[in-house]
């Protein structure tokens, strides 16, 4: 399924520094939490290229944004999608381990936050079936904000993609994070740095090392659906702790972290437009879900038969429409396969 019009661009990796000016850069983690910190740095550009052993169809990386979709963030409206990378040193590019929309919504006074689980199937352009966590290594950001839009048919404005060191930093500025866990976690995960993940049931203060542990681990009854709803939590967290009056004299030394562990495509004016709102969103609401579907465990009778994330195209948006407009929260995250199969829009819907 080819979604969209324009050339290609060629395949990309590393930071390079803009050529010209500084800019007041503010982001209070990845637009997500909505909370934003001043600073100055170079606006970066982001290039990645093919990744290796990839697929024997490769994957060609899209120009995103669609050319049917507006991308120019409306007056009441500005929406980002964070994306976790799970890039290992030596390793070439790696795969998203986190997606989330953040929408900043000015109207109805809102942060909504959408967490697409990493193993949903969608098509790409090869015309093949993959996990959306794939895109970021055949395409980088671009080819995953494609993908993104394409799943849950509204546009994504900017992105901001960070790595395990740059989150590990952010959070040990802070001076960590308050949360709740809600099981005790251990898994030894194989990396040589963050190797293994170690926390106990309870509410509790994290440190940078121990918030990524909490936001990676997947090992529990829900798997990836578990380690979504703990991603949200932690977002929530993190606004709340650089809302303390104790981190106020933190946030320059946090910005600086930031736009060292962030890249991202919002440019100055964005970024302006961002600071100059800053105040009005400690007041707003956050509402939170994930993209609902059903799981597919892997068939022994089909070889390379993955697991998967199986999402509803039509459900997709008719949820994603709901949540962002209407503020609905869908009930159901994990459903019955038939259901996700079989799934019509309700009669008494008007998205």
């Amino acid at each position: 399924m080819v979604f969209l019009t324009e050339k290609p661009k060629k395949p990309y990796k590393g930071r390079l520094a803009s050529a010209g000016r500084y800019a007041a850069v503010a982001f209070g983690l990845l637009a997500a939490a909505a909370t934003f910190v001043y600073g100055n740095r170079h606006i970066l550009a982001h290039k990645f290229a093919p990744a290796t052993g990839s697929s024997s169809h490769p994957i060609q990386p899209q120009i995103w944004p669609h050319a049917q979709m507006s991308h120019i963030g409306s007056a009441t409206r500005q929406t980002i999608l964070f994306i976790g990378s799970d890039e290992r040193p030596k390793q070439g590019n790696g795969n998203s381990d986190v997606l989330m929309v953040a929408s900043l919504d000015d109207e109805h006074r809102r942060i909504e936050l959408l967490s697409i689980p990493r193993d949903t199937q969608v098509p790409f352009p090869d015309g093949h079936y993959h996990k959306i966590n794939d895109a970021l290594a055949e395409g980088g950001p671009s080819l995953t904000c494609g993908l993104v839009e394409q799943l849950i048919g509204m546009p994504i404005d900017h992105y901001a993609l960070t790595e395990f060191d740059g989150l590990v930093r952010i959070v040990d500025r802070m001076g960590g994070i308050d949360i709740n866990v809600p099981r005790n976690m251990y898994y030894r995960t194989g990396d040589k740095k963050y190797g293994i993940i170690r926390l106990h049931k309870g509410t509790q203060h994290l440190t940078g090392e121990q918030a990524l542990g909490f936001v990676r681990y997947r090992h529990d009854a829900l798997g990836d659906i578990g380690r979504t709803e703990r991603q949200q939590a932690f977002l929530v967290a993190v606004k709340n702790q650089l809302l303390r009056p104790e981190t106020i004299p933190q946030l320059p030394a946090i910005a600086y972290d930031l736009l060292r562990s962030v890249d991202t495509d919002l440019t100055a004016v964005d970024l302006g437009r961002l600071i100059a709102h800053a105040h009005t969103y400690r007041s707003y609401s956050t509402i939170h879900a994930t993209l609902p579907g059903s799981f597919h465990d892997p068939d022994a009778t089909r070889p390379g038969d993955l697991s998967y994330w199986i999402v509803n195209p039509k459900e997709a948006h008719y949820v994603a429409k709901r949540f962002f407009i209407d503020g609905v929260v869908p009930k159901n995250t994990i459903q019955d396969p038939q259901l996700t199969r079989t799934w019509t829009t309700p009669a008494d819907s008007d998205h």
